[in-house]
């Protein structure tokens, strides 16, 4: 409300929820400031263009966009206080969706609390529209208040970079600013998908005026320059021909494996899955799948999947008998350090499978790459005579490594980090949603998590492999999709933990799996643990925190496990609207001692 007048043009709840069901984009209201026709314009365009969410921040030179968002009926309008959270909650929801989230902050510094999140979406191929309200050019440069250079903030880690004209009500500058969104939103879908920065400055006044006399611009003209013809939201990766001397080159081996590491399809978890299979089929090759894709939760699309490579890889006696002449890597490579070193040190041609335009080999070897669609891959191999021994020998491998683990797993009371990824894994109710935390749970659910065909849809933020924004993104993944469970140790909760401020936006169900070990947990794998004196202050950094008064502080349940029963009895029943936490309490020293024997 502004001076009396309530912008929305609809009625609030009594939770002071905006509805928005009785507003028009283009109404009087809308018109009566330049400011105002420009970010009605733009909320309408984004809208037209298949963008369903918008992420505001408080601030007072986005007011445009802010109030221009929250009176759109076709858009979702959300408010997060934190700019970092916001965008890290942008990322997850775009994560799942697959459709770019747009982000409103004001000028200043709080467009400078995008950049982690920014550089995750751009490593990960993740669509966000970044709209960053600035001062105009006269108040640059001149010490003005709340004033940084905006101008291609995040470099090369955005797909696109436009600085906006200041906002002008006339036909062709509308014209400009609808084409200017129509190309920003197909930038972030691809074919390389990711973040976009618009820069939009405006001069004051930013409020739109309630009791102007006279329209600025005409209803009209504002519906004309809405007009699109495109639908960018919906991305489309070619399915070209690919090089057919190296399909000829990838079909002529008979010892070969595939490698698939984070991957979450934009054609859909089950239309990846067969199209692997496809592909195994076809080669009679065996699968190494990451828990960060698809295949491992929908298992009975291919009998050659193989989960525990990370155990007895490390055996010589197996390494040696199953040494391929041909490796086909799909997306980027699994999170296993002991995979990696084993593919480093193989002497195989290599294929390189990725939708998107992008090295993603850091081992550099010499490798064909295979850009394209997936499924035109499957397609255009031919059968090929299987070598049922080879294949065999994977399987029997993998089989034996699947056994000891889980006769380890099922006789074990203690609560170890690791039981809790094997338990996830065979109880959550099917199809759920789930976030993995950079360090250990990553690590810990790549090692342990079984191959099922419960359709679980698991996301990570491992294009930068940071911890950054780990409860904010989850959450995102959370709104309006499946119950959704994050598996956390506890640095990575209260490195986001302003994310518990943003729970009250969540429409959908988030229960966090709390691993609390009182430090971080992977620093015990490294060289760095043996340097007794410095190592839990500066490395393990064990934090005090009550985490149940945490949660209670933000109006989160909470509930300590005490036994592997309680929480097998917790994690079925996840999908309570809102968000809950699950805290185990291990010790990270003994979990590095157990993870030794457990393989």
């Amino acid at each position: 409300m502004i001076e009396g007048v309530d912008l929305w043009g609809g009625a609030r709840n009594v939770c002071g929820v905006v509805n928005t069901n009785q507003s028009k984009p283009f109404d009087a209201l809308a018109r009566s400031t330049v400011n105002a026709a420009w970010a009605a314009l733009i909320m309408e365009v984004l809208a037209r263009l298949g963008v369903e969410t918008v992420i505001t921040s408080p601030g007072s030179r986005s007011t445009p966009l802010t109030v221009a968002a929250a009176r759109n009926p076709r858009i979702e309008a959300l408010t997060i206080l934190d700019e970092r959270s916001a965008a890290f909650y942008a990322l997850g929801l775009a994560k799942r969706t697959h459709r770019p989230v747009a982000l409103v902050c004001t000028s200043g510094s709080a467009a400078a609390n995008y950049w982690p999140a920014v550089v995750e979406a751009s490593m990960s191929g993740t669509p966000l529209l970044l709209l960053t309200a600035d001062r105009p050019p006269e108040l640059r440069q001149c010490s003005s208040g709340q004033t940084i250079d905006q101008l291609k903030l995040y470099g090369d880690y955005v797909r696109a970079f436009h600085e906006l004209a200041l906002p002008e009500a006339s036909e062709s500058l509308l014209r400009y600013l609808r084409q200017t969104l129509v190309h920003a939103v197909n930038a972030t879908l691809g074919p390389d998908a990711g973040p976009v920065h618009l820069n939009l400055p405006f001069r004051d006044p930013l409020v739109p005026n309630a009791s102007a006399e006279a329209d600025l611009c005409s209803a009209a003209l504002l519906e004309s320059a809405a007009t699109v013809q495109t639908r960018p939201c919906e991305s489309v990766i070619g399915a070209a021909r690919l090089d057919a001397v190296a399909l000829e080159r990838l079909s002529s081996h008979p010892k070969g494996i595939i490698v698939v590491g984070s991957a979450h399809p934009f054609a859909g978890d089950a239309a990846f899955a067969e199209a692997v299979a496809m592909i195994s089929h076809k080669l009679g090759w065996p699968v190494l799948s990451d828990v960060l894709n698809p295949l491992r939760h929908h298992g009975g699309e291919n009998a050659l999947i193989v989960a525990h490579y990370d155990s007895f890889l490390r055996e010589t006696t197996h390494a040696e008998a199953l040494t391929p002449s041909a490796i086909l890597q799909i997306g980027s490579l699994p999170t296993s350090k002991v995979l990696r070193g084993w593919l480093g040190s193989l002497d195989a041609v290599s294929f390189l499978s990725t939708p998107r335009p992008i090295n993603t080999d850091p081992l550099h070897r010499i490798a064909t790459p295979l850009y394209g669609d997936l499924h035109a891959l499957a397609e255009q191999l031919e059968q090929q005579k299987r070598l049922d021994v080879w294949a065999n020998t994977w399987m029997a491998a993998e089989q034996g490594a699947s056994a000891r683990i889980d006769s380890c797993m099922e006789a074990m009371d203690t609560l170890f980090e690791g039981k809790a990824a094997w338990l996830l894994g065979r109880h959550l109710p099917i199809g759920s949603s789930v976030f993995l935390a950079s360090s250990m749970s990553v690590r810990y659910a790549e090692y342990f998590w079984p191959v099922s065909s419960r359709a679980y849809s698991v996301f990570a933020n491992r294009g930068a492999n940071g911890i950054d924004g780990t409860l904010s993104t989850s959450l995102g993944v959370a709104h309006q999709g499946k119950p959704t469970v994050l598996l956390t140790g506890d640095l990575a909760f209260l490195h986001d933990s302003n994310g518990l401020l943003a729970a009250s936006q969540l429409k959908g169900s988030l229960t966090v799996v709390l691993i609390n070990n009182s430090g971080g947990g992977i620093f015990e794998h490294l060289p760095v643990a043996a340097m007794d004196s410095l190592f839990e202050p500066f490395f393990a950094t064990p934090q005090t925190i009550d985490f149940e008064g945490l949660c209670r502080a933000h109006g989160v349940g909470h509930q300590a496990i005490k036994s592997w029963a309680a929480f097998v009895e917790a994690i079925e029943q996840v999908g309570t609207d809102g968000v809950q936490v699950l805290e185990l309490r291990t010790d990270r020293k003994a979990d590095k001692k157990i993870l030794a024997l457990a393989g």
